[in-house]
């Protein structure tokens, strides 16, 4: 009995979701039907031949018009004088169709179609644009033949029915153009710009239901702030530098079986370099500086000595000549030393501030060449020559302690000018990121006597901060009085350690 029951239930459950699926499924169709303009004008097409017979077949419009008189239909004049799309439904006085007040007895009373969206142009009002010849109009006859004819894809897995609706809705609207201009009120020339409905996310913003929703209570606001731009100037002066702090200590026992002398060394080096360039105007400075101090135990006289002083000013000022590095140029070099300078156990000066002071310049031609690298990173080469065919060479002793004829000047004088040709070059080579060789070389020649200075730094950096530095300077000048060792050549050097910054 339980069994026969149970059946019974299932069987009465599945007919009433069968019905009710049934309902569902009609109440999608008539909804459908209602709103398929393309589809209920083609049904309602009026075609005008003589002794043809009248289709009396139902259509969906015609079971709107069929229902029982107790709704809010609206029946609509099916004259032969109207658009087909006035056919179907009327017109607002602004142009729009306007679906019927209907509302039919299995739809829900929630539902009404005047709340409907029907995306779809022939709803919209009748604008003139212009286009009254078909988009196939050709003044060639057509050739027959199926233009499918060929294709590997079938026609129904393209974008040929989309394609189709839309030949649709043009072939009405020009049906519309010529039979009913005087229901054409605007044309596009009547508006200042194309009406745009704006970017999709103008339209979520704007239509967007649940936007209230997710708002918070809240005076900050989300949109990026206002940044007034900066116009940002070109930069022609330049400037770095190279800033070193070394030391160096030796010790000898007193049994040592060659001897020596205890001493402890300490040098710092500025390079500061502040260089101008501007179109085809270029004005390099470099300011040097250089001080070296050395214990000095077997002096009585004094505990320490200065091994290396130096203070030097480099102009060039060029402008652009030929190709890609060369240039019209003239420069200047002027250096001398910060302190005194004493032989050992002597109170005799040496050397001085402004005693001596060394002036050379002139004017001619520069080359220029600043390469990188492709293969090797950090690898650079900088090199530049200065080709002065008529230059100076200046010597001013400015102590009166100080012996002039050791700097070629006669006695009784303090000065002394040169007038030849000097050639001057500087080379600075990374080899990589730690390891750099900056030489620098001045030949001049008055056609009577040489001088001529080679120095050569090679800097070795460890880290960021220590590097190994050695420096060796050689001089070459036959206005001097001759050395019995070394003649007319001049050497000094120097190896150290310390502390590196560069800028």
């Amino acid at each position: 009995m339980k069994q026969i029951s149970l059946f019974l239930i299932l069987f009465v459950a599945s007919v009433a979701g069968f019905d009710l699926y049934a309902q569902q499924e009609n109440k999608a169709q008539l909804f459908e039907e209602i709103t398929d303009i393309e589809k209920l004008i083609q049904q309602n097409a009026v075609v005008e031949q003589p002794q043809q017979s009248i289709n009396t077949t139902s259509t969906p419009l015609d079971r709107i018009l069929e229902q029982p008189k107790d709704t809010s239909l609206v029946r609509l004049n099916l004259s032969r004088n109207q658009a087909p799309l006035d056919t179907l439904y009327k017109r607002s006085q602004f142009g729009t169709l306007q679906l019927p007040e209907y509302q039919p007895k299995n739809l829900p009373e929630w539902l009404t179609l005047r709340d409907t969206i029907i995306v779809n142009p022939l709803f919209l009002p009748v604008l003139f644009n212009g286009k009254i010849l078909p988009e196939d109009f050709s003044l060639s006859s057509k050739k027959d033949g199926n233009k499918y004819s060929g294709i590997l894809i079938s026609k129904e897995k393209t974008f040929e029915s989309q394609l189709q609706h839309y030949d649709f809705m043009r072939q009405r609207r020009l049906d519309f153009y010529r039979e009913h201009p005087e229901k054409v009120q605007f044309s596009f020339l009547d508006f200042d710009d194309t009406p745009m409905i704006g970017t999709d996310q103008d339209v979520i913003d704007t239509f967007n239901p649940f936007k209230e929703l997710i708002s918070t209570e809240t005076s900050y606001t989300l949109a990026a702030p206002v940044v007034d731009g900066v116009k940002i100037k070109r930069k022609y002066w330049t400037r770095n530098g190279d800033h070193t702090l070394h030391f160096t200590q030796n010790y000898f026992s007193p049994n040592w079986h060659k001897g020596g002398t205890n001493n402890f060394n300490i040098q710092t080096a500025h390079t500061l370099r502040f260089n101008y360039r501007k179109n085809k105007v270029k004005f390099n400075n470099t300011l040097e500086m250089r001080l070296a101090l050395i214990t000095a135990p077997d002096d009585t006289l004094r505990r320490y000595r200065i091994s290396d002083d130096l203070l030097r000013y480099n102009a060039d000022f060029g402008v652009d000549a030929f190709g890609k590095h060369w240039s019209y140029s003239t420069n200047m070099d002027a250096r001398t030393q910060f302190f005194n300078n004493y032989p050992a156990n002597s109170k005799d000066i040496q050397s001085a501030f402004l005693a001596p002071l060394y002036v050379n310049g002139g004017i001619g031609l520069r080359y220029n060449l600043d390469k990188r690298s492709e293969k090797v990173r950090h690898r650079r080469v900088r090199l530049s020559f200065n080709f002065d065919p008529a230059s100076i060479s200046f010597k001013y002793v400015g102590h009166k302690d100080v012996n002039v004829k050791r700097y070629g000047i006669e006695e009784g004088k303090k000065h002394k000018l040169d007038i030849g040709s000097t050639i001057t070059g500087n080379l600075i080579f990374d080899f990589n990121k730690y390891i750099s060789l900056n030489s620098r070389m001045r030949y001049f020649t008055s056609y009577h006597k040489v001088e001529a200075e080679l120095e050569n730094t090679l800097n070795m950096a460890l880290t960021n901060a220590f590097s190994t530095r050695l420096f060796i300077h050689l001089r070459f000048d036959d206005g001097v009085p001759p050395d019995p060792k070394f003649k007319n050549l001049q050497v000094t050097e120097l190896l150290s350690f310390g502390l590196n910054y560069r800028w």
